[in-house]
């Protein structure tokens, strides 16, 4: 794992169901990752790219693997490393899901590619989670990610600017 692009992981879409509390969805997540596999139920409105969500997992992953972790959790320092922001409330406001939420991104990470969608396929099958075909990141316009982050330049250039942001997070 020296460069993001090492990393392997898996994710898939879908729609929040009504009929699926968020404490029970965090629960069913509990039940099916495993020790070496970690699987997080993201807010995907302000996600990049996924070379954003691939960065957010290469940092992740290197963060615990060198004992420069800030969360306790695996699923928590993701949701630091895509933010940017080094105190979790802020990173969960960014990235966490809430009442509102209605796109979920759920990532696998950790493993092979293959046991990261194993264990996505499973968590599937447990759920009636509807999931969405079909849909890419970003799933949020351009215009409004820039909005977001305070940007006004092209895309290519946000792009760069969040991943150098996931990338300090180690040094602020």
């Amino acid at each position: 794992m020296d460069k993001p692009s090492d990393v392997t992981y898996s994710y898939k879409f879908c729609r929040k169901s009504p009929r699926l509390s968020i404490d029970n969805l965090f629960e069913l997540i509990k039940e099916n990752q495993n020790d070496s596999i970690s699987i997080q139920v993201i807010d995907p409105t302000w996600i990049v790219s996924t070379k954003h969500l691939q960065a957010a997992v290469y940092h992740t992953l290197k963060a615990f693997k060198n004992g420069r972790n800030i969360a306790r959790g695996s699923e928590t320092e993701l949701l630091i490393r895509l933010s940017g922001f080094r105190q979790i409330k802020k990173a969960v406001k960014a990235f966490g899901i809430n009442n509102q939420t209605n796109t979920l991104l759920f990532i696998a990470f950790g493993g092979t590619y293959k046991e990261n969608e194993s264990i996505l396929e499973r968590f599937f099958s447990n759920t009636d989670l509807e999931q969405i075909e079909n849909i890419q990141l970003p799933i949020t316009d351009i215009q409004r990610l820039l909005e977001y982050y305070g940007y006004d330049k092209d895309s290519i250039l946000l792009e760069k600017e969040v991943l150098e942001k996931i990338a300090t997070v180690e040094i602020s």
